[in-house]
């Protein structure tokens, strides 16, 4: 893949730490899916760029602005600014590419990522169907601190769900993404819900003969738990379509963003590259596979 640099050798500049750095640009928006695949390259300065152009693209898109500024004003989620501009990509590709695009968000949390999508789709006339795997319920650490120490130390498996990130408070998830949909004028209760973890058989079984366009997957971030799913859901991406891994660019080179997680990295590694994927191009810790066979 050639890649065509966002900035010319003649924009780069060498701050006093000699670190490169580049300036700002004015950007279209939404950036074409086609524009990002062909001018990617997974290296250090391609990595930070694209992370840099996309945070730009969604604070400079009154729509795309307001709806993060939401979610980082009341806690709704996680993940980088560049994440919106990156969706919109994907999801106004998905509506030329199908006549009835649909997703799948594994580990949906507070709702940002699907309420996203259905304010994408409303802003597009894109008929997308929105599909979310996640329990609606939290997993909170032990209260005790020092608790929370000794099942560190002694547990192995709570000391990889620590070190994963897999602990939530306990809240009313379906009312808090409810409001979230409704402050934008969207309706949550047009998501088809699969209430419970991907690994559950009922609701492996409720997916068994299921097909999408784009999967996205946030839910388990210990290696087993991200095995599994990238292993039962990469099957069910339709050619053309795509799996995004969160919190899997933890061996991309890059310095201005957060890459994620060991655990998540090396099961998108074992199980995606060999399932008839091509790794497109990444923003941030978000990695962008296209299934092509």
């Amino acid at each position: 893949m050639n890649y065509n640099p966002i900035f010319s050798k003649k924009q780069i500049r060498i701050n006093d730490n000699n670190k490169v750095t580049s300036p700002k640009i004015q950007m279209k928006i939404p950036l074409p899916y086609s524009q990002l695949v062909k001018n990617y390259q997974n290296t250090e300065l391609c990595n930070d760029q694209y992370h840099e152009k996309l945070t730009d693209l969604t604070r400079a898109d009154e729509l795309l602005s307001s709806h993060r500024s939401h979610i980082e004003k009341n806690k709704l989620g996680f993940g980088d600014a560049a994440f919106h501009a990156m969706w919109e990509a994907i999801v106004v590709e998905a509506g030329a590419r199908f006549s009835n695009p649909k997703a799948l968000e594994i580990g949906v949390y507070k709702g940002q990522v699907i309420s996203l999508w259905a304010l994408l789709a409303k802003r597009h006339s894109i008929p997308l169907e929105i599909s979310a795997i996640t329990p609606l319920r939290g997993n909170p650490k032990p209260k005790s601190s020092l608790l929370r120490r000794i099942r560190y130390y002694f547990e192995p498996k709570f000391r990889e769900l620590a070190k994963s990130g897999n602990f939530y408070d306990e809240a009313d998830y379906h009312a808090i993404i409810s409001k979230l949909f409704s402050d934008f004028g969207c309706d949550f209760s047009r998501v088809s819900v699969s209430n419970g973890f991907s690994t559950d058989a009922d609701v492996l079984k409720e997916h068994a003969d299921k097909a999408y366009d784009i999967v996205y997957i946030d839910g388990d971030h210990t290696y087993d738990g991200a095995l599994a799913d990238f292993r039962n859901f990469a099957p069910k991406v339709s050619v053309g379509g795509w799996l995004i891994a969160d919190d899997a660019g933890f061996d991309l080179p890059g310095s201005t963003f957060w890459k994620g997680y060991e655990s998540v990295t090396r099961a998108v590694n074992e199980v995606i590259l060999k399932a008839g994927f091509l790794n497109v191009f990444n923003i941030g810790h978000n990695r962008v596979f296209e299934r092509t066979e």
